[in-house]
């Protein structure tokens, strides 16, 4: 590329006080006269202003120009800059004055960027603390929905008219399987303990003994802890009652019992 006329390459030190609206209204007339004959400077323009508009904005990962950093570098090393007045004649002294463009222009870029960089930080730390929120609303809700499951499970337990049977196995305490009976709306809930593990494709299931035969009821499979619950179970209606009994069944039930009797309790008739 062929040297610059004299006077162009001052008229460029201008362009980053340019781009940052740093010149007074007399001057960008005058640099914007130079400015519409540069091609080059045109885009060295706009390159310093769309350093700054990502920088404004945060994005301090993109970067300007290796040759365009490299200039603004080597222009700021310098301790002189032409005034304006003088930079548009050819062959223009320089004059030794403080370098207020290209140093206002290190300073706007050094300030933006650190305030980028502490607004990402910001951004990162706002994340953190909303998935923090987020978590710890998700585990109250959760809490809350289990209060409220046991708070309407206590207040079925003690509507009138439930009575409590507890199903055993040959008289031994555990495991067990307590069955609350609202005689009143003929439903029940079943609430097991310390259960042993059933095998897969196996499930516990619920009988009642209705006129001396088996009706079938719910099955369910307990807990890793051994507890289950089942609730809004229909009691067999229209006939004498005389126990409910549990056996292991294949999943999803029969229709008759496959498997000895585990627990079972008495009813009254």
């Amino acid at each position: 590329m062929s040297a610059p006329p004299p006077g162009q390459e001052s008229m460029r030190d201008l362009a980053a006080a340019y781009a940052l609206g740093a010149l007074s209204a007399e001057e960008a007339e005058r640099f914007e006269a130079f400015l519409a004959s540069s091609p080059e400077t045109q885009r060295e323009v706009a390159e310093l202003r769309d350093a700054a508009a990502l920088l404004a904005v945060g994005q301090v990962d993109v970067a300007p120009s290796a040759d365009l950093r490299d200039r603004m570098l080597a222009r700021i090393r310098q301790d002189t800059v032409v005034p304006i007045s003088q930079a548009a004649g050819a062959g223009a002294r320089r004059t030794r004055v403080f370098p207020v463009y290209w140093g206002a222009l290190a300073a706007s870029f050094v300030a933006v960027a650190a305030l980028a960089w502490s607004l990402a930080g910001l951004r990162d730390r706002v994340t953190d603390l909303q998935q923090t929120v987020a978590t710890r609303d998700a585990a109250l809700a959760e809490r809350q929905r289990m209060l409220d499951e046991r708070e309407a499970t206590l207040d079925r337990l003690l509507e009138p008219g439930v009575k409590l049977y507890q199903l055993t196995a040959s008289g031994d305490p555990e495991p067990g399987i307590q069955l609350f009976w609202n005689q009143q709306r003929n439903t029940a809930i079943i609430h097991g303990y310390r259960l042993k593990p059933v095998p897969s494709g196996r499930e516990y299931q619920l009988w009642f003994i209705k006129d001396g035969k088996p009706v079938p009821s719910v099955t369910f499979k307990p807990e890793p802890d051994g507890h289950a619950k089942v609730e809004q179970i229909q009691v067999p209606a229209g006939g004498a009652l005389s126990a409910a009994a549990v056996t292991v069944e294949p999943a999803g039930g029969s229709p008759q019992p496959t498997s000895p009797i585990l627990l079972v309790a008495a009813l009254p008739s």
